[in-house]
């Protein structure tokens, strides 16, 4: 039930985002809210959910995106793959550190989109928009996860713990 409830919270913030945050002129301004679940669901569940949720949120951003075809679910496959290898190696604490893992896979997953672009295409036109906005984006990523991992630790203890 909480896999269900992350992948349609996070279906509804990426259609929130996709549809509502095209409007705002500020590039930096549009956060990438799937990793947050991805790496929400990644870390606190089993590997089996994470991949569910990877595959559906990059399906989701594929349908909602005019990127090149598949290399959104691919990006969002890889985070979580790199996700899974740094399970046992990194630990959540707190809603900040959850911030600071979600940064760091944005920028990972810009990294991941420049060397597809590249070498799929040979296409490096718009690699310097990707660098430049590949921080703003991941700061503000960052710091909307904080209110992400908030909301889905609230939901989990008011739902899902009936300790």
């Amino acid at each position: 039930m909480k896999l269900y409830t992350c992948i349609l919270l996070g279906i509804i913030f990426s259609v929130f985002e996709s549809s509502l945050l095209s409007f705002i002129p500020a590039e930096f301004l549009k956060p990438d809210v799937t990793i947050p679940f991805i790496i929400y669901i990644t870390f606190f569940t089993t590997p089996h959910a994470g991949l569910i949720t990877s595959i559906v949120m990059g399906i989701i951003q594929e349908v909602l995106s005019t990127s090149p075809n598949g290399s959104i679910i691919f990006s969002k496959v890889l985070i979580f793959l790199l996700a899974l290898f740094f399970k046992n190696k990194l630990y959540i604490d707190s809603r900040y550190s959850f911030s600071y893992i979600c940064a760091g896979a944005v920028v990972c997953e810009s990294i991941i989109y420049i060397l597809l672009s590249w070498l799929a295409k040979g296409e490096t036109k718009h690699i310097e928009n990707v660098i430049f906005f590949m921080l703003p984006n991941a700061v503000f990523t960052g710091f909307i996860a904080i209110f992400i991992f908030s909301f889905v630790e609230f939901l989990n203890i008011k739902f899902f713990n009936k300790d």
